[in-house]
Protein backbone atom coordinates (compact mmCIF):
# COMPACT_ATOMS: atom_id res chain seq x y z
CA UNK A 1 0.00 0.00 0.00
CA UNK A 2 1.22 3.50 -0.85
CA UNK A 3 0.32 6.95 0.39
CA UNK A 4 -0.14 9.41 -2.46
CA UNK A 5 0.29 13.10 -1.62
CA UNK A 6 -0.36 15.91 -4.08
CA UNK A 7 0.15 19.59 -3.33
CA UNK A 8 -1.24 22.34 -5.52
CA UNK A 9 -2.02 26.00 -5.31
CA UNK A 10 -5.71 26.91 -5.20
CA UNK A 11 -5.84 27.69 -8.93
CA UNK A 12 -4.86 24.12 -9.88
CA UNK A 13 -6.95 22.20 -7.33
CA UNK A 14 -9.68 21.41 -9.88
CA UNK A 15 -7.07 19.90 -12.21
CA UNK A 16 -5.87 17.61 -9.41
CA UNK A 17 -9.48 16.53 -8.80
CA UNK A 18 -9.86 15.76 -12.52
CA UNK A 19 -6.66 13.68 -12.46
CA UNK A 20 -7.93 11.66 -9.48
CA UNK A 21 -11.30 11.08 -11.18
CA UNK A 22 -9.67 10.11 -14.50
CA UNK A 23 -7.50 7.60 -12.66
CA UNK A 24 -10.55 6.19 -10.89
CA UNK A 25 -9.39 6.89 -7.37
CA UNK A 26 -12.55 6.01 -5.43
CA UNK A 27 -11.67 7.74 -2.16
CA UNK A 28 -9.30 10.57 -1.40
CA UNK A 29 -9.05 13.38 1.10
CA UNK A 30 -8.21 17.01 0.60
CA UNK A 31 -7.68 19.97 2.83
CA UNK A 32 -6.98 23.64 2.32
CA UNK A 33 -3.60 24.82 3.52
CA UNK A 34 -1.66 28.07 3.45
CA UNK A 35 1.86 27.81 2.09
CA UNK A 36 4.40 30.27 3.42
CA UNK A 37 8.11 30.90 3.16
CA UNK A 38 9.61 32.72 6.10
CA UNK A 39 13.34 32.52 5.41
CA UNK A 40 15.22 32.28 2.11
CA UNK A 41 18.70 32.63 3.62
CA UNK A 42 19.23 28.86 3.83
CA UNK A 43 20.66 27.98 0.42
CA UNK A 44 21.04 24.30 1.37
CA UNK A 45 17.37 23.74 0.54
CA UNK A 46 16.25 24.80 -2.91
CA UNK A 47 12.67 26.02 -2.60
CA UNK A 48 12.47 27.49 -6.07
CA UNK A 49 8.91 27.74 -7.29
CA UNK A 50 7.48 26.49 -4.04
CA UNK A 51 4.06 27.78 -3.06
CA UNK A 52 5.02 31.13 -1.63
CA UNK A 53 7.47 33.95 -1.91
CA UNK A 54 9.12 35.36 1.19
CA UNK A 55 6.64 36.71 3.75
CA UNK A 56 3.67 35.77 1.56
CA UNK A 57 0.98 33.19 2.19
CA UNK A 58 -0.60 31.36 -0.72
CA UNK A 59 -3.78 29.32 -0.53
CA UNK A 60 -3.04 25.74 -1.47
CA UNK A 61 -4.56 22.26 -1.32
CA UNK A 62 -3.18 19.01 0.00
CA UNK A 63 -4.68 15.83 -1.44
CA UNK A 64 -3.93 12.36 -0.15
CA UNK A 65 -5.06 8.81 -0.80
CA UNK A 66 -4.02 5.29 0.11
CA UNK A 67 -3.71 3.23 -3.06
CA UNK A 68 -1.86 0.33 -4.59
CA UNK A 69 1.51 1.01 -6.21
CA UNK A 70 0.23 0.72 -9.77
CA UNK A 71 -2.44 3.39 -9.23
CA UNK A 72 0.02 5.74 -7.59
CA UNK A 73 2.59 5.25 -10.37
CA UNK A 74 -0.06 6.13 -12.96
CA UNK A 75 -1.06 9.28 -11.11
CA UNK A 76 2.56 10.37 -10.64
CA UNK A 77 3.07 9.93 -14.39
CA UNK A 78 -0.01 12.01 -15.15
CA UNK A 79 1.09 14.77 -12.75
CA UNK A 80 4.52 14.78 -14.38
CA UNK A 81 2.92 15.01 -17.83
CA UNK A 82 0.65 17.84 -16.68
CA UNK A 83 3.63 19.80 -15.31
CA UNK A 84 5.62 19.32 -18.52
CA UNK A 85 2.67 20.40 -20.69
CA UNK A 86 1.98 23.52 -18.61
CA UNK A 87 5.53 24.37 -17.53
CA UNK A 88 5.73 27.59 -19.52
CA UNK A 89 2.58 29.08 -18.04
CA UNK A 90 2.71 27.98 -14.42
CA UNK A 91 5.21 29.10 -11.83
CA UNK A 92 3.88 26.71 -9.17
CA UNK A 93 3.78 23.19 -10.58
CA UNK A 94 1.89 20.36 -8.94
CA UNK A 95 3.97 18.43 -6.40
CA UNK A 96 3.26 14.72 -5.98
CA UNK A 97 4.83 12.15 -3.68
CA UNK A 98 4.61 8.43 -3.05
CA UNK A 99 5.31 7.12 0.45
CA UNK A 100 5.48 3.53 1.60
CA UNK A 101 2.96 2.47 4.21
CA UNK A 102 4.90 0.14 6.47
CA UNK A 103 2.10 -0.82 8.84
CA UNK A 104 -1.57 -0.18 9.31
CA UNK A 105 -4.09 -1.23 11.93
Amino acid sequence: MKLLIILSIEEYADEVRRILVRQRIPIYSETEIRGCRCDTKDKATDLTNWFAHTDTMVYSHLFFAFQNEESVDTILSEVDHYNRMHGEEQTNPLHAYQLNVEKSV
